[in-house]
């Protein structure tokens, strides 16, 4: 999941910066031509006035491998997964209630947990930041993205909530 902090010109600013630098046609930079990929990964080399993470949460397939493992609905996984990943943020001062918050429509069902959006710029810089850490030949320690892995993390808080281990 990707993730950017800025002003709304800050955030204004980059997306200037990656779309109408680069015109990608898609904000899933793994199927993004090697040309737009490059020209993207040099202007986030040059720098972009805001702050990147990309978490690795992989919600669906935490669903997929606890729901199979334990026969426990893929909702019912999903929504603790979200919950826990809401209040990682919250916790860790990445997200708090003042924030302005957007969302892309994979991730709409936190509307009711997180007062955000649908779309918008950080949206689109968010995605092209979680899909770019993705690409094999891409050096990501090369890039200004933070990347934090917390998916064992989630899982464990599912366990202990659903099945009390």
């Amino acid at each position: 999941m990707g993730y950017v902090a800025g002003s709304s010109s800050e955030i204004d600013n980059a997306y200037s910066e990656l779309f109408l630098r680069c015109y990608p046609t898609t904000v899933d930079m793994t199927r993004e031509m090697s040309s737009k990929v490059s020209c993207i990964i040099n202007v986030i080399k040059r720098g972009l006035p805001i702050n990147s993470i990309v978490f690795l949460l992989d919600p669906y397939g935490i669903a997929n491998d606890l729901g199979t493992k334990y026969g426990i609905k893929r909702e019912l996984i999903l929504d603790n997964v979200y919950s826990w990943f809401i209040n990682y943020l919250r916790s860790n001062d990445f997200l708090n209630d003042t924030d302005t918050v957007e969302l892309d429509q994979e991730l709409s069902t936190l509307v009711p947990r997180v007062k955000a959006g649908i779309g918008g710029n950080a949206s689109m810089i968010a995605g092209v930041m979680a899909t770019i850490v993705m690409i094999k030949k891409v050096g990501v320690s090369e890039l200004p993205i933070r990347v934090v892995n917390v998916r064992n993390d989630a899982i464990n808080y599912v366990r202990r909530i659903l099945l009390g281990h």
